[in-house]
Order: C-alpha cells, then sequence, then structure tokens
C-alpha cells in the first residue's frame, strides 16, 4: 500500500481474492472534471454494475448543495455504476447506504464517525448541551440517463482524508479530516479505498436481497441528529424541533415545537442545525 501523498493504483485497490459486485473493475485518474461525470459516461457506455471511478483531482467537484474541493492526493474522491434498478422514488437509500458505508469505513481507522441527514460524514461532540459538527465528506446520488422507472444511478463518495487545517477551506460546517481526527496521524488511502469498497459491497448485496430495515436500523445509529434539537429552513419557513425518525425512503420527521409532526425532504430542506 502506499504512502499518504503517493498515487493510487487502482490494481491494488481494485484486486481482490473474493466476488464482489462494486470494485469489479473500475480506473484511477490523476485528474478530472468530476468522477460522477467521469462514471455517468462510463455507465452510458455499458460498464458493469458495480464499475468504480476514483481520481486524485477534480477540477469541477460537486456536493449536494454546490462544489466540493479536496487536496489532490490528500482525500477519496469515488464515484460508483449502480444498476440495480431502484426506482425513482426510493432512490434516497442508495444514498443512506453509501453514508453508512462511508461511515463505518472511517470507524475502521479509529476516527467515531457519523451520519448528519442527509448526505453528510462528520464528527459530533456535545459540547455546553449543544452538537458541535466537524465534516470529513459527504454522498452525493446523481441518475445517469433518462426515461427509466428504475434507472442506473452514480453514487459519489468524498472524504477528507490527510489533510492539515491550512489545506481546508474555512467555510461551515467546519471541515476536518480522518488525520486531524487521529492526532494527526496519516492514513494509507489505497487501503482506505479497499475498505470502502468493502463496506459498499457488503451494504449493495443487502439492499439488492432486500434488507432495507437493516440499512434504515444501521443508519439510525449513526446519526447524530436523532433526539437532538434543529432548526430547519423548508422552501423559506423556519421550523425547530427535535429529530425523532427517519422514514423508509430517506425523509426526517421532526416534532416541531408547536407538537407537530414534520417530514422534511432533503430536496426542499436546508438544515440550519450546525451552521
Amino acid at each position: 500500500m502506499t504512502g499518504n501523498a503517493e498515487p493510487l493504483n487502482a490494481q491494488r485497490i481494485l484486486t481482490t481474492s473474493r466476488p464482489r459486485v462494486i470494485g469489479c473493475a473500475g480506473e484511477v485518474w490523476d485528474t478530472v472534471q468530476s468522477t460522477m461525470d467521469t462514471a455517468r459516461r462510463q455507465a452510458l457506455a455499458g460498464v458493469p454494475d458495480g464499475y468504480v471511478v476514483i481520481a486524485e483531482k477534480q477540477r469541477s467537484g460537486r456536493g449536494r448543495t454546490g462544489s466540493w474541493e479536496c487536496t489532490a492526493r490528500q482525500g477519496i474522491l469515488m464515484s460508483v455504476v449502480l444498476r440495480m434498478g431502484i426506482a425513482r422514488g426510493e432512490r434516497r437509500l442508495t444514498g443512506l447506504m453509501g453514508a453508512v458505508a462511508a461511515a463505518e469505513t472511517a470507524q475502521t481507522f479509529a476516527v467515531q464517525a457519523r451520519i448528519k441527514w442527509p448526505n453528510d460524514i462528520v464528527v459530533a461532540e456535545k459540547k455546553d448541551n449543544a452538537l458541535c459538527i466537524r465534516k470529513l465528506g459527504g454522498v452525493l446520488v446523481e441518475q445517469a440517463g433518462d426515461g427509466d422507472a428504475a434507472p442506473t444511478h452514480i453514487l459519489g463518495i468524498g472524504l477528507n482524508v490527510n489533510q492539515d487545517h491550512r489545506a481546508l477551506p474555512p467555510v461551515e460546517p467546519q471541515p476536518t479530516s480522518l488525520k486531524i481526527e487521529r492526532g494527526g496521524r496519516a492514513l494509507d488511502r489505497e487501503l482506505l479505498c479497499v475498505r470502502l469498497i468493502e463496506k459498499l459491497d457488503e451494504w449493495y448485496a443487502k439492499l439488492r436481497a432486500g434488507y432495507v430495515e437493516a440499512l434504515l436500523a444501521r443508519w439510525r445509529t449513526l446519526c447524530c441528529l436523532l433526539g437532538e434539537k434543529v432548526r430547519a429552513d423548508v422552501e423559506g419557513t423556519i421550523v425547530t424541533g427535535t429529530v425523532t425518525g427517519l422514514r423508509a425512503t430517506g425523509e426526517l420527521i421532526l416534532q416541531s415545537d408547536e407538537g407537530q409532526e414534520i417530514v422534511l425532504s432533503s430536496e426542499r430542506t436546508t438544515l440550519l442545525f450546525g451552521a
């Protein structure tokens, strides 16, 4: 495996002694416009289910609500082609799967990663009875083509790995890296890629087998917001309440201060908690 700033090697990452879907084939680039765009082109060209695209640097990386910046050879930038045929209304499950896999992968490297709805991988700590959040990375899901009732999707995962504080942008929520959270100990990024692919393959197999509740249950145990007081902007209206659950289709359930149960969709809602 490589040192912390050495280039990733596709053969070492993708070679395995056991059969799997995620990581069955793939490619590693030095620089791309976006791993999401490259994976979409490959999906439309007919690559197999589970095809992985990894890059050391993106010119125009993006997240759910904007751009995603990552210092070259310091993080993980990965997109995966998923041909499972998840119906349009259930595509949030793909994002939940990616978040669970990423958080579990970080935990195997002694970082207490959690999930902040809908797609952030974070470290969350209570200070003075308030939850303080530092962002490790995020998950993005996009459709590869138009017209199908159950289209191919592209799952993107970005993780800060070996950056120091000075390499991270001054934004909110406060960004962090696995190295920072490990007290300055750098990680082998190839090993991290291998572990992430293994976790994705494990949860993808469960999702394909219909174990949706197992995925939701694990997501709930990793979520840092359950039982927490939050504010949310729902299409311009500010609501305040306590997070009480997650629906099977990925919406957050909020018990408002007025006693009303509100279902929050990620397409219409911005959480102000932690911002």
